[in-house]
């Protein structure tokens, strides 16, 4: 396979789409007067609710003769936390951000620079982790990009 990894340019496509800006990975999406962080890999603590590319994965497709292809699979986290005693929040506004961001996100397009295109795009959504502990609710959502790329 001679064609560049794409996991770059695939976590560049997806800041560009969630905060309509350049990517310079300390963007934030707003929604609805909130801000909410999105990072690479690790979220900051000032953040309450912030979205993370959390893993990417790929695979090389050999079966097209005309050249090799990627399967490459992204997945995304919503993280919403609320702090306080008792059970504070719900799991709607986690909701919420996962709309908002499969909106943004459902034609994802790589950047021509990277001489990748995305052939063909499914989402699919994994079960949700709720943490609860003495000060804090945590509800957490997942999406998964499965992306074919020539």
């Amino acid at each position: 396979m001679n064609k560049t990894l794409p996991d770059r340019w695939i976590r560049k496509a997806l800041f560009e789409a969630l905060t309509d800006e350049v990517v310079d990975y300390s963007n934030v999406m707003n929604l609805n007067g909130s801000q909410i962080g999105i990072f690479d890999y690790r979220g900051k603590s000032n953040f309450d609710k912030y979205i993370l590319i959390t893993t990417q994965s790929n695979l090389v497709d050999e079966s097209v003769k005309c050249g090799d292809r990627w399967e490459n699979i992204t997945t995304l986290e919503v993280f919403v936390r609320y702090l306080g005693t008792g059970n504070p929040g719900s799991r709607l506004e986690a909701d919420n951000i996962l709309d908002e961001v499969r909106e943004r996100t459902k034609s994802l397009v790589l950047d021509p620079a990277s001489g990748l295109t995305i052939e063909d795009q499914t989402e699919s959504y994994p079960n949700d982790l709720v943490t609860v502990t003495e000060d804090n609710n945590i509800f957490r959502k997942f999406v998964r990009y499965e992306l074919l790329i020539n």
